[in-house]
């Protein structure tokens, strides 16, 4: 009866199952295709997504089949055998301020690694090729009848939560009767995902992208998904009257990409295609009841930047911990409200900003048209915001809007991401973002005896970071990072955010209504 239900098995559903095993709850996870995407997709991964990927285990997996930090540039050709324009690169160095950085890895590969994640653990249990057909719920549970496609023999099933992870398209939504908020076109587009050499034209120019300006192929685009011989190229439909969706059988998407590459005798192997509507949406409610949208479901981002599969996978680590602690009896309900208020802010800002990058391309292409160059210039030195966006990655604070500072800079404000910081216990070198995965925890000098005796009874665990603590502060920032004297602690949250703050010994304890504080355990 404790199992959630989760409804999808992409990125974010896979993401919610994995993050509740973590907390020790366990989950039915509800696929209806039989197995993972087949299709790149989204290719970003962030840094904050990294990190979670680090405490779940699986980020030195993924790291084989990320793009060369040296590809991190967008670069903008007339075509293949044409001449380049210019090349926006990526420029930040996140090594100061997290263990992992932002990296380029496709969605099919993460999916993958996520499912083998899912597997070994056996709090998931894992339902692919299995469909939703039933909903409802009441003030004890929700209850769902699920069919097994292959042998259509179905089942029906209770649990106290469900989280609709079920995609832009959500059966749930639509269900539950939640309207999407926002612009639901920005444009039609036809991805065609195909394995060809190009290494001749972009062995000395890697880069995650090339933007085409010649007039005939204006807003088109060809992402590496390997680095090497496989491609995704993006076509533009709906402003193109000479393009129809009907077109693109096989032989003439093969004939379109000879085309973009300007080479009739390069060879293609079409993998797939896949058409898809660009739209800047956000539901009106995360939450029905029992039931809880997530990623896609719960917010549409235009895909320029690579925030959506983000935002979505942290949607779900936002969620579990909140669902685990109601379901042990260690919160009331009310705190799972906090996970609207949170995320729904977080969508927005993002949602904005990616929804600026679409219209900066289409500021660009028109003003190529109009033979507009200082525009066009201007435009292309903008787009460096674009790829250089650690602002939105890692310095997003719950509760605060967004601040569009020109250097981030790690704070232990409430609500914001907690920040790294090199720590050692014996030979043991990792991150303070190490010891934020499971439940509340002080952490402070080995001097802040106050704090310490003071949180005793709080269901939190208490680590002293400094000379003679539990760990050793490896390049003495911790305290200045942390922005406490020896005598101040931070209470860091489950999902890594800071949930309280005392600079010194001054100050009250925190007061969360939907905490249940008893004796520690």
């Amino acid at each position: 009866m404790d199992k959630v239900i989760i409804v999808g098995g992409g990125p974010v559903g896979l993401s919610a199952a994995v993050s509740l095993a973590q907390q020790g709850i366990g989950s039915l996870l509800i696929e209806k295709h039989p197995t993972t995407t087949n299709h790149p997709k989204a290719r970003g991964v962030n840094g904050r997504t990294r990190e979670l990927f680090r405490s779940w285990g699986i980020d030195e997996a993924l790291k084989p089949y990320q793009l060369p930090k040296e590809a991190y540039r967008l670069t903008w050709i007339e075509d293949f055998q044409g001449r380049e324009i210019t090349q926006v690169r990526a420029t930040v160095d996140y090594s100061p301020f997290s263990p992992t950085s932002n990296s380029v890895v496709s969605q099919d590969v993460v999916e993958q690694e996520l499912l083998k994640k899912a597997q070994s653990l056996p709090l998931i249990d894992l339902r692919f090729n299995t469909q939703m057909v039933d909903l409802s719920q009441d003030d004890e549970q929700v209850t769902v009848r699920i069919v097994d496609r292959e042998t259509e023999q179905s089942e029906t099933i209770t649990a106290p939560y469900l989280i609709a992870a079920d995609g832009a398209n959500s059966s749930i939504r639509r269900l539950l009767n939640i309207e999407m908020e926002g612009q639901d076109n920005l444009g039609e587009f036809c991805n065609i995902y195909c394995e060809m050499d190009l290494d001749k034209y972009v062995k000395d120019r890697p880069s995650v992208g090339f933007m085409l300006t010649r007039p005939d192929l204006r807003g088109t685009f060809i992402l590496s998904k390997d680095g090497q011989r496989k491609w995704l190229i993006g076509i533009r439909i709906d402003s193109r009257p000479d393009l129809t969706k009907e077109m693109f059988t096989d032989e003439f998407c093969i004939e379109y990409v000879k085309k973009i590459v300007n080479d009739p005798q390069v060879q293609i192997r079409l993998i797939n295609k896949a058409f898809w509507t660009m739209a800047a949406l956000i539901a009106q409610r995360y939450r029905m009841g029992r039931v809880f949208l997530a990623g896609d479901a719960a917010h549409r981002l235009p895909p320029t930047g690579g925030f959506g599969m983000n935002t979505g996978i942290q949607d779900a680590h936002n969620l579990a911990w909140k669902l685990a602690m109601v379901i042990r009896k260690e919160a009331d309900d009310s705190l799972l409200d906090t996970y609207y208020s949170e995320r729904v802010q977080i969508a927005q800002t993002n949602t904005k900003w990616t929804a600026s990058n679409a219209q900066r391309f289409v500021k660009i292409f028109t003003a190529l048209a109009q033979n507009d160059l200082p525009t066009f210039e201007e435009a292309l030195r903008d787009q460096a915001h674009h790829i250089n966006n650690i602002l939105l990655d890692l310095g997003f604070i719950y509760g605060q809007e967004y601040q569009n500072q020109e250097v981030y800079r790690p704070t232990t404000q409430v609500g914001a991401r907690a920040p790294h910081c090199w720590i050692k216990k014996g030979d043991q070198e990792l991150s303070t973002l190490d010891l934020y995965n499971r439940q509340f925890v002080l952490v402070c000098h080995p001097a802040a005896q106050h704090w310490q005796d003071q949180f005793c009874r709080f269901p939190c665990k208490i680590v002293t970071i400094g000379e003679r603590g539990d760990y050793q502060d490896k390049e003495q920032n911790f305290l200045k990072t942390y922005e406490i004297s020896p005598q101040g602690a931070v209470l860091v949250r489950p999902d890594g955010h800071v949930a309280w703050r005392a600079s010194d010994e001054k100050g009250p304890m925190p007061d969360f209504p939907w905490l249940k504080i008893g004796d520690k355990r």
